[in-house]
């Protein structure tokens, strides 16, 4: 990774392109009188995006409240143009790792606006960052791949997203956000730590693909009365459809016709069972997990994001990913509120696949659950990154006064500890008993099922060990059988 940086640099720097601020006398002010030379803010071994908006203008935003017969409150926002200049430090000095240059529409530089709905009224906002040239301000080292234009800054004071993309991860999740923690300056003024992240967009190299000319990204959206361009829900009004891709300028009549018609069948799908010839059961089940694992209690019913990679009858709606965790850890002893609308119909549906998936996934994900976590927190904490971290969390305290600090993340490791012990008593109270092949009933396709398991296949002990003596044997296949001669 530095040796990717530190080329990078001296190309750039080769070329004659770069003129940065000097980091020994740039001045950071860290809340209301605390200062730090850039050089030092650096020195905490974090990435600094360093902002600068024409003018100093500070990007802006207006709270407006839903309409009546509709719920929520959200925020308009004013984008400030400027220019974005990633440093770090490098074999002990002081380098630029990006720089956008200074604001030309469609040539160089940046616009910054405030992101989010209910987190942006806050003093520390989240941000949107949209370069005027794709580039990858992750740093992954294949520039190609994942250039884009569209980041995010989230606030992620107690980690609840970083957390959640590792369990999105473990999980299988279509496709799950780059992201990596950084110190933000805007304007001479830190505002903090924040997870800089990819943005929900299509992006066939790295982010979510569909075809460009047929294809669809869109979102179940409470908050859809702020958009211009939506499309109705039968079943709840409350939450109608909005569009990721295309942009909401480009959409033609047609295209709004065609998705008004597909969100009609969809739900109708959801109502008479016959939902597996619309939509991706798979990626359902795993979005609906990660929810579970992370208890979200989203007063707006959690993010829904949808694709559907064409118009054909072959492409079905997906679930790809999984967003937005500000709500997390906050349904102890209970399923996450996600289980309400869609989900609570596939729950009930009178057709079990939907249950059968949502199964077979976690009894999967039960024999890697804790392994995973324990590693991936432990991994962390002992990182460059995990330490950098810990430290900077003492200077986002200085200028917010926030409680919180970095080893408090580490109770996200205790939650997903307890959490597992209720997910995996209710989930498993879900799945029939001696069930092998989780296709609803007991039968000799599970005696096979189970005889495969022991010749190598997929060992799954939570369906393949019939005696309940924790392991998968012969006799699992002994006493199955015995129990269908019954």
């Amino acid at each position: 990774m530095k040796k990717i940086a530190t080329l990078f640099v001296l190309m750039m720097f080769g070329s004659g392109l770069l003129h940065a601020v000097d980091t020994s006398t740039a001045i950071v002010t860290i809340g209301d009188s605390r200062q730090k030379t850039l050089s030092e803010l650096i020195g905490y071994n974090l990435p600094v995006l360093w902002i600068e908006t024409v003018d100093g203008v500070e990007p802006t935003c207006e709270r407006v409240y839903a309409p009546a017969g509709s719920w929520g409150s959200t925020v308009n926002s004013e984008k400030a143009p400027g220019r974005l200049i990633m440093y770090s430090r490098i074999e002990g000095k002081d380098s630029v790792l990006y720089d956008s240059g200074d604001y030309e529409k469609d040539v160089s530089g940046m616009t910054i606006k405030v992101r989010g709905n209910s987190s942006a009224v806050n003093d520390k906002k989240p941000y949107k960052v949209k370069l005027q040239k794709k580039f990858d301000l992750l740093m992954r080292g294949v520039d190609s791949v994942y250039k884009d234009k569209e980041w995010a800054l989230l606030i992620d004071g107690n980690m609840y997203t970083s957390t959640a993309f590792n369990v999105s991860r473990m999980v299988g999740m279509t496709w799950v956000p780059g992201g990596r923690y950084v110190n933000v300056v805007m304007n001479g003024i830190y505002r903090g730590v924040y997870l800089l992240t990819e943005q929900v967009k299509r992006n066939p190299d790295c982010r979510l693909n569909v075809d460009k000319n047929c294809g669809f990204i869109f979102e179940c959206d409470v908050y859809w009365w702020n958009e211009p361009v939506y499309v109705y829900s039968c079943d709840a009004p409350g939450y109608n459809y909005t569009f990721k891709y295309p942009d909401e300028d480009d959409i033609t009549e047609e295209q709004l016709a065609y998705m008004q018609s597909l969100v009609n069948a969809y739900e109708e799908s959801l109502n008479t069972g016959t939902y597996p010839e619309m939509i991706d059961v798979p990626s359902f089940a795993s979005w609906c997990l990660v929810h579970d694992i992370m208890g979200i209690k989203d007063g707006g019913g959690c993010n829904r994001y949808y694709t559907k990679y064409d118009t054909t009858a072959a492409s079905k709606i997906v679930m790809p990913v999984a967003w937005d965790f500000d709500m997390a850890e906050r349904t102890r002893g209970e399923w996450s509120r996600c289980h309400t609308v869609y989900m609570k119909k596939l729950f009930n549906s009178s057709n079990p696949a939907f249950v059968h998936e949502y199964v077979r996934q976690w009894c999967k994900l039960r024999e890697i659950y804790s392994d995973n976590i324990e590693t991936y927190f432990e991994n962390f904490s002992t990182s460059d990154e995990g330490l950098a971290l810990a430290e900077s969390f003492k200077l986002d305290n200085m200028a917010w006064g926030f409680s919180e600090s970095f080893w408090f993340w580490m109770t996200r490791r205790y939650w997903l500890r307890d959490r597992f012990e209720w997910l995996d008593a209710n989930i498993m109270a879900l799945h029939v008993p001696n069930d092998v092949n989780i296709d609803g009933t007991v039968n000799i396709a599970d005696v096979t099922e189970l005889i495969g398991m022991l010749l190598g296949g997929d060992v799954i002990i939570a369906t393949g060990d019939i005696n309940g003596d924790e392991s998968v044997t012969i006799t699992d296949v002994t006493e199955l059988i015995s129990i269908l001669m019954q």
